[in-house]
């Protein structure tokens, strides 16, 4: 799969998940409480020093998916406030 096929397909699911019959789930969305202790059991390992490679990267997975979340909620947010008819100031 080359970069622009990915670029594109990340594209479509954005779109689809930020809909407006889309937007209320996605806010919805949470990590469940097992994988919220898990990335804080990883981040004290890194922050104590004690973290394996394969700790590492999954740290890093749990981060760049709570970036992503992130990223896709404060649009879906968007597309409600939009969608409600309050238009978001021009900065």
């Amino acid at each position: 799969m080359n970069a622009i096929t990915v670029q594109h397909e990340a594209s479509i699911f954005e779109r689809l998940l930020v809909a407006p019959e889309s937007a209320e789930a996605v806010l919805a969305i949470r990590f469940p409480p097992r994988d919220e202790e898990r990335m804080r059991e990883l981040l004290e390992k890194n922050n104590q020093g004690t973290i394996s490679a394969d700790e590492q990267a999954e740290m890093e997975a749990f981060r760049q998916i709570d970036s992503f979340l992130a990223i896709v909620q404060a649009k879906a947010r968007l597309q409600l406030k939009q969608a409600n008819g309050n238009q978001p100031s021009a900065a």
